[in-house]
């Protein structure tokens, strides 16, 4: 089957009467679809192959993948459709009159380019850190509208509820520890005041994971997972069980991180689910982490180094031999390794950001390399 004769992206549209110089292909970076009712003149008018179902059967692709290899064999695969590997099928074009017969001549095939809705969208569903409705920070934070308005009514209605709550919880523990802080005039017992709203909201984000197992957010759950762990482990395994860290000035370096943090991540979701996302929530999403991110880092770095000391004093959370399990588990060495876990990790994490950073706020195509 022959491939239909190029034309230029964005130069075709229904009804409108097109050309096609002879033996031009189609650039690397769009894709050919059918589409109904278009008039065409000149001898290198393209001719859609005919086949069962019409014109109806026909559908536009976006990212290039085709929908039947042996009817599509000669529609174009766009670089997008490589990196993004997503499928997104088009909203019908034509009338139904003439989606269901081909109305006196074959459909005018279109070139679609990445910055045409249809690409456009597949392109920004495949961003997060990051993850819609409380998803992690890699994964997260973008979802394509046509994506949200496919989610569910109930889960919805959960997500924006989850994400309110979590940026009120948030907000109370920021202004917990502005008062704290006002009243007392020292970091001291800082900890000890807000322990219990920190334990709760933190510990509470682990629905983000089971968000994530039942498909209504499309984020990773290896990644999300690690993140929400990693928050845990800090809160519940360092902070609350080693309670002569909780007076140093890392332990405060975090909380404030986090507490930003969260607050801009949570009220980002919840804007972006009610559709009535401000500029400003937007650009504190993408700019706060340059430096929150690796303060909040060395803030638990720090903790974890301050921890050491009394780790290996007191051999806890450490399984000795001999023992009728016959295994042995050193929390000091353990900790040794999660601060070493972070020098390959973190530079990761902090470009993936930088990246969706310069592609949200700046419009850049990103393009990820393929494992």
């Amino acid at each position: 089957m022959k491939r239909p004769p190029a034309r230029e992206a964005g130069a075709l549209s229904s009804g409108a009467e097109t050309t096609a110089p002879p033996g031009k292909r189609a650039g690397g970076h769009g894709f050919w679809i059918p589409i109904a009712g278009a008039r065409r003149s000149g001898p290198q008018a393209a001719r859609a192959p005919k086949g069962r179902g019409g014109a109806g059967a026909w559908r536009a692709v976006a990212g290039g993948v085709r929908s039947s290899p042996s009817r599509f064999g000669w529609l174009r695969r766009a670089p997008c459709a490589w990196h993004m590997g997503r499928l997104t099928e088009a909203a019908a074009l034509g009338s139904g009159a003439r989606a269901a017969r081909w109305a006196g001549s074959p459909p005018t095939l279109l070139l679609l380019s990445p910055t045409s809705p249809g690409c456009a969208a597949t392109m920004a569903s495949s961003d997060e850190d990051g993850t819609n409705g409380g998803a992690s920070e890699a994964g997260e934070d973008r979802e394509a509208p046509g994506k949200r308005r496919r989610l569910g009514l109930l889960a919805t209605a959960w997500l924006t509820f989850y994400n309110i709550a979590m940026t009120a919880g948030w907000l109370v523990l920021a202004i917990a520890m502005v008062r704290f802080y006002m009243e007392k005039g020292t970091h001291r017992g800082l900890y000890k005041s807000v322990q219990k709203t920190l334990k709760f909201f933190q510990t509470f984000a682990l629905l983000e994971i089971v968000h994530c197992l039942i498909g209504i957010v499309p984020t990773s759950v290896l990644v999300t997972g690690v993140q929400v762990s990693s928050r845990i482990f800090m809160v519940w395994l360092i902070t609350h069980s080693i309670k002569p860290i909780q007076n140093e000035e890392s332990v405060v370096l975090f909380l404030v991180a986090w507490t930003v943090t969260e607050i801009t991540r949570y009220s980002f979701y919840t804007f972006s689910l009610l559709d009535h996302l401000p500029y400003f929530i937007k650009w504190a999403r993408y700019n706060f982490f340059i430096i929150l991110y690796p303060v909040g880092v060395a803030g638990e770095l720090l903790t974890i180094y301050a921890a050491l000391p009394y780790v290996k004093k007191t051999g806890m959370f450490s399984i000795r031999l001999p023992n009728k399990y016959n295994v042995s588990f050193d929390y000091y060495y353990f900790l040794l390794i999660t601060m070493a876990s972070y020098i390959p990790l973190f530079p990761q994490l902090y470009f993936h950001m930088l990246r969706q950073r310069r592609k949200v706020l700046h419009g850049e195509v990103i393009v990820e390399k393929d494992d």
